[in-house]
């Protein structure tokens, strides 16, 4: 689960107005920020952890940053949105060869306006637990339903009031038969994100819930820490 979330965690720091500033692109160059992360598996066992992500020096329409566990990612700025790109060779390149070597995660599409909507494909990090020892990751793919709900949102973090938000929700199902003595399982995952011009995405929920007690639910939640 710590892995397969990460595609919606920095994205506001390449937000890109409707009269097409810049601004964003370049205020957190050479910082570098830091989330709590509280993780919930099925049986409410709870894990809390924290994150960092520096921004290295943007080129043209590209932004790399460096998670604390040495993956590099890189925010690539499109006309119909911004995407997320992992990089596999840890060295960065023009756009053309970006886009074509690797494959792509929107996660945002254009106009920033309520009632936008765009898809991404997701994966599933929910486990099938059948006893003590038969444990497995379920790794399902999904497309998620991406839609902007809200742009002047004010919200609590950590004591702070951070005003005129946009809150982007997310939902998307998948099922699997795992065999006998099991039927089918139905996965659902439901995500809300809330980002602030100003300082990025400042909070990320979700959560995978199944109709079946080998599965169960799981809870992700991802907040800036605020100075």
């Amino acid at each position: 689960m710590k892995k397969k979330i990460t595609s919606l965690i920095l994205l506001f720091f390449l937000i890109i107005s409707c009269n097409k500033e810049t601004k964003h692109l370049v205020n957190n160059i050479g910082k570098t920020i830091f989330y709590e992360i509280e993780f919930q598996d099925k049986d409410k066992n709870k894990d809390i952890y924290r994150q960092s992500y520096h921004f290295l020096p943007s080129q043209k329409n590209l932004i790399p940053v460096i998670k604390n566990n040495g993956e590099l990612i890189v925010y690539l700025q499109e006309i119909n949105g911004i995407s997320k790109i992992a990089i596999k060779d840890k060295q960065l390149v023009n756009t053309e060869n970006l886009t074509r070597d690797h494959d792509l995660k929107r996660v945002i599409a254009f106009p920033v306006s309520v009632g936008t909507e765009w898809e991404t494909e997701d994966v599933t990090t929910i486990q099938l637990k059948m006893g003590f020892d038969r444990i497995y990751n379920t790794d399902l793919p999904v497309k998620l339903n991406n839609k902007i709900i809200s742009t002047n949102e004010n919200i609590l973090v950590n004591g702070n009031k951070v005003s005129d938000c946009i809150e982007i929700s997310s939902y998307g199902e998948t099922s699997f038969i795992p065999g006998p003595p099991l039927d089918k399982i139905k996965i659902e995952i439901i995500s809300k994100t809330w980002y602030s011009k100003e300082l990025g995405v400042v909070r990320y929920e979700r959560e995978e819930k199944s109709d079946s007690a080998t599965t169960g639910n799981i809870y992700y939640n991802k907040t800036l820490l605020i100075d």
